[in-house]
């Protein structure tokens, strides 16, 4: 028997670093590309140049004849396999799905599909080989944005269908007229958000190889291994458990990595037909034209207000791309989330009108956040956009109409149930911490200098592991204890880079008291036989959810030899601060010792959904400065007021935060992919032309927890992901708009790049 715990024992909420991150530092890790196959030959995928156009003709012959060519497939090959399959269609829809496969068939819809796939010896030959083949493509007009691609007139994505792919209203459009008959104040203003890309650190990898079973054996990069596996068996019509899929380190995702993608099935269907590995890189160029995409969106966003600024009815009507393919989340990022278009008010009425438009280009997906920043951006600039026009002090506005602690849990118009938070205590944080009362001191300095200093506030809410009750996908988590082999946990959540282990390692601390030998076992569908993923915000409490189950199910099985060992009747044995305690008694015993004492081992899993999903929340403010003659914008202070429940690691959070933050504020500064108009050629497909904030454009993030618990799952958190990315977009544009107010200028779209910052101060200048 161990002493008495110290009285913090728990380790839940200390700030931990991660062990993996020495091996990773050193260029030890295990990405996709480190994977040596002995004998693998190299697929190299031919894009087309073209956004629009009938295949003519494929001239193959040189191509097949050159060294080291093994295999070549195009479209023609496709016959055997089945379209990527939808997995979300927005609720109320019918949507007829496009036939979405790996090599285009018959014609081309954007710049960068895949046409043909050479296998050869070396990646050299390969890409060699891809030179010499001849494809005619007749070129046709393309349309690459979502308004423009509506029109009836503009040319068809899909000959056989409008561009129209479908169009989703929610909400009651007879209550939305009567809020605007009312009303005393109607605030409208069109809202563009721009269209970005991923950039994940690792580009996408994909090495297949043939089992000796008979099977197919896939080593990739993914946050969801098992949603993977499910959607590649489908394309190749194999059952799930005939491929493996196997992760290791993977580089970063943020959603991009959340499903199958063709190159995928492409190496999967290389192997099967040469009977050797096969592996595919992509470079830098290769990912910005086929990695998913996000969050473009073009709105009309109406606010009606009372008299007394208190708000009655927000109304959303809008337009979003969709991509010249429905792949398997296509119609997500623009959908989903806006129900989040209450935020942290009590608006009573809401309304929404959202179109999705095929255009000539790569296909949606979700990005950091999915929608949640897209909604959080478009009632956050409405609040701003009120306040400057009624005269009103944006906090002010806020203060009036955020839902209080005291109203929680709360019913959003459009379903969602806030079960906790307290808003306002949040806002007057975030207030305090940025030193709002000292900004007018602080804007005099600037302009003295020459520049302008803007400040902008965001009040950012979003749904975390699900969103609704009801709406929650179950996690997978095996727990195996014992003396020898110490503690091993199956997880069915793919670690990205976030640094799980670490986490899970102090939640089985705090649940079962082990502080032995810990291994964690994830990304491999045959080692952890069930899974669904690591998306939303959700692993720390759907995966320690199920951790929680698991551990209960360890401890009522342990309970009978903790009592033998305690020489106590078992109803008299609990257990608790990480041992089993004799009731009435001294004596106390823990897992580990047990185990060690008796032999003993013990196994349980759970593969099962939280109660509810949870709506972490904070209010983000962020000070920027621009210099009126370059239209450059500097973030001087950037401060957040979070709520993220229970945080099991406040370093890891942290680091979350930070990423998410900075994601956020690239787009609103700096990100934004480019077509074309005429051709629908990527214009932005490089870090020449695709900009990404560095680490001179962050300043110090501040942040300053504002917890309050949730119930909806076993260890009260509510996620914290996505939560920097939901604040940043708003928080930066709104002091963006800010600072250009008191010139008299503006307001701007994102990103707020020095051109269009100078364009709109100077625009009284210029015709």
């Amino acid at each position: 028997m161990s002493g008495p715990r110290p009285a913090g024992w728990r380790r839940i909420g200390r700030a931990e670093t991660r062990p993996a991150d020495d091996r990773l530092l050193r260029g030890a890790g295990l990405y996709a590309d480190d994977a040596a196959e002995e004998g693998a030959l190299w697929l190299h995928v031919l894009r087309s140049d073209h956004a629009a156009g009938r295949i003519a003709a494929l001239d193959l012959d040189e191509a097949r004849a050159a060294p080291g060519v093994r295999l070549i497939l195009t479209g023609e090959d496709m016959a055997e396999l089945a379209p990527f399959a939808l997995r979300y269609v927005p609720p109320g829809c019918e949507v007829a799905p496009t036939p979405f496969y790996p090599l285009a068939r018959g014609a081309v819809r954007w710049a960068g599909e895949p046409i043909a796939a050479v296998i050869a010896d070396s990646e050299a030959e390969a890409l060699d080989a891809a030179e010499l083949i001849l494809a005619e493509i007749e070129d046709a007009p393309a349309v690459t944005e979502p308004r423009a691609a509506s029109d009836p007139a503009a040319p068809r994505v899909w000959a056989d269908r409008p561009n129209l792919a479908f169009t989703q209203e929610l909400g009651d459009p007879g209550a939305w007229q009567a809020v605007l008959d009312e009303a005393h104040h109607v605030v409208t203003a069109r809202l563009e958000i721009s269209r970005v890309a991923a950039v994940a650190l690792e580009p996408r990898n994909a090495l297949a190889r043939p089992l000796p079973d008979g099977r197919l054996a896939l080593r990739t990069g993914t946050q969801a291994p098992h949603r993977v596996r499910g959607e590649l068996a489908h394309v190749l019509g194999l059952a799930p458990e005939d491929l493996r899929i196997e992760v290791s380190e993977t580089g970063g995702s943020f959603g991009m990595r959340n499903g199958a993608y063709p190159e995928d099935a492409l190496v999967l269907l290389a192997a099967r037909r040469t009977g050797r590995p096969v592996r595919w890189r992509a470079t830098r160029s290769d990912s910005f034209l086929s990695d998913t995409q996000s969050r473009e969106m073009s709105v009309d966003a109406t606010l009606a207000l009372d008299a007394e600024g208190h708000f009655l009815g927000l109304g959303v009507d809008g337009y979003a791309p969709v991509g010249a393919q429905l792949g398997q989340m296509s119609m997500h990022p623009m959908t989903s989330n806006l129900p989040g278009l209450a935020g942290v008010y009590r608006t009573p009425v809401l309304h929404t009108v959202m179109r999705g438009v095929f255009v000539n280009t790569m296909h949606m997906a979700p990005y950091r956040g999915a929608g949640r920043p897209e909604a959080i951006y478009i009632v956050e600039r409405m609040v701003d956009i009120a306040a400057a026009r009624l005269g009103l002090d944006p906090a002010d506005l806020r203060r009036r109409n955020m839902i209080g602690p005291e109203e929680m849990p709360y019913a959003t118009p459009l379903g969602y149930l806030y079960d906790s938070g307290d808003f306002p205590a949040a806002l007057e944080l975030a207030l305090r911490a940025g030193d709002r009362a000292g900004f007018a001191q602080r804007r005099a300095g600037s302009e003295a200098l020459g520049r302008l200093r803007g400040l902008g506030i965001a009040a950012a809410i979003e749904p975390a592991g699900g969103g609704p009750k009801g709406a929650q996908l179950p996690e997978f988590a095996r727990l195996e204890i014992g003396a020898e082999s110490g503690a091993r946990l199956s997880i069915g959540s793919g670690d990205a880079g976030q640094g799980h282990a670490t986490a899970y390692r102090q939640i089985l601390h705090d649940l079962l008291g082990w502080s032995g030998a810990f291994e964690v076992t994830a990304g491999n569908t045959d080692a952890v036989r069930l899974g669904t993923g690591t998306f939303g915000s959700r692993t720390m409490s759907s995966a320690g959810h199920a951790m929680a189950k698991a551990a209960r199910d360890i401890l009522s099985a342990a309970r009978a030899d903790a009592a033998g060992f305690l020489e106590a009747p078992e109803d008299k044995v609990q257990f608790r601060e990480g041992s089993f305690h004799a009731q009435g008694g001294n004596r106390f015993v823990t897992l580990e010792e047990l185990c060690r004492a008796t032999g003993r081992a013990y196994a349980a899993e759970a593969f099962e959904a939280t109660e509810a999903g949870t709506f972490p929340n904070g209010v983000h403010l962020a000070e920027v400065e621009i210099d009126p003659e370059t239209g450059a914008v500097s973030v001087l202070s950037y401060r957040v007021a979070d709520d993220l429940g229970t945080v099991i690691n406040p370093l890891l959070a942290a680091g979350q935060m930070h990423g998410g933050i900075a994601q956020g504020l690239g787009q609103a500064l700096c990100e934004r992919m480019v077509f074309d108009r005429a051709s629908g050629a990527l214009l932005s497909g490089s870090f020449m032309d695709y900009a990404l904030p560095r680490a001179n454009d962050l300043p110090f993030l501040g942040l300053t927890p504002c917890p309050t618990p949730t119930t909806a799952n076993a260890l009260g958190a509510k996620g914290a992901g996505e939560s920097g990315t939901v604040g940043a977009l708003p928080a930066v544009m709104n002091a963006v708009n800010n600072a250009l107010a008191s010139a008299g200028a503006g307001p701007i779209d994102m990103p707020a790049a020095p051109a269009r910052v100078w364009q709109a101060l100077n625009q009284k200048e210029t015709p």
